[in-house]
């Protein structure tokens, strides 16, 4: 959390590690540019905005999220989870979004449980303390989060039942954008885990 009060204290939030001195967000473009990687090579994540309508009902509030991938040794990107963010830079809500939103490699909810368990976010450069930021944030919520995308694999299956789709096709299905939300109250959430974020 003092990382987040260091940088209000200063008149910024982290959404302007993202986009600079500027406070205006381009829609659909990638902060940065070419993603950061994390300096073990085994993260991934970029910052970035849709047009409001598309956000939904359900993120009024939201200027953009975060998207945050494991890598294979290969370079493959598998979504662990994206966290909305308001104008301020605060998390709103954790959430996974359906394989074609990503263009990933999908994996199972216990295979990402145990990459989350060993997740480890170093960058140098200007997004060093986002890095930082993020993985306070993973270990407050790493259970929720596993819960969150067991919710994901639940209603993926339910989904696949009702429909009469297969994996691939409910991975791609455009009906369907989200799985599972993690509402966020932050930084009231690490207070009540007992976690101090410094």
């Amino acid at each position: 959390m003092a990382r987040q009060w260091r940088l209000a204290r200063r008149g910024r939030s982290w959404l302007h590690a993202f986009t600079g001195r500027s406070a205006a967000i381009e829609e659909w473009r990638h902060y940065p540019r070419r993603d950061a990687v994390d300096a073990s090579g085994r993260w991934q994540f970029y910052f970035h905005a849709h047009p409001q309508h598309l956000a939904g009902d359900a993120a009024p509030a939201e200027a953009g999220h975060i998207h945050l991938f494991s890598r294979s040794g290969a370079g493959r990107l598998t979504h662990l989870a994206a966290l909305a963010l308001d104008a301020r830079g605060m998390p709103l809500r954790w959430f996974a979004p359906n394989g074609w939103v990503t263009g990933e490699r999908w994996q199972s909810a216990p295979a990402l449980a145990r990459r989350l368990r060993s997740c480890e976010l170093k960058t140098r450069g200007p997004l060093s303390g986002v890095a930082l930021w993020l993985a306070d944030l993973l270990r407050v919520y790493r259970e929720p989060l596993i819960r969150m995308l067991q919710a994901r694999d639940a209603a993926l299956q339910r989904h696949c039942a009702a429909a009469g789709q297969s994996r691939r096709q409910a991975l791609e299905d455009r009906s369907v954008a989200v799985w599972s939300f993690l509402p966020v109250r932050w930084p009231e959430d690490a207070l009540a885990a007992g976690v101090s974020c410094a």
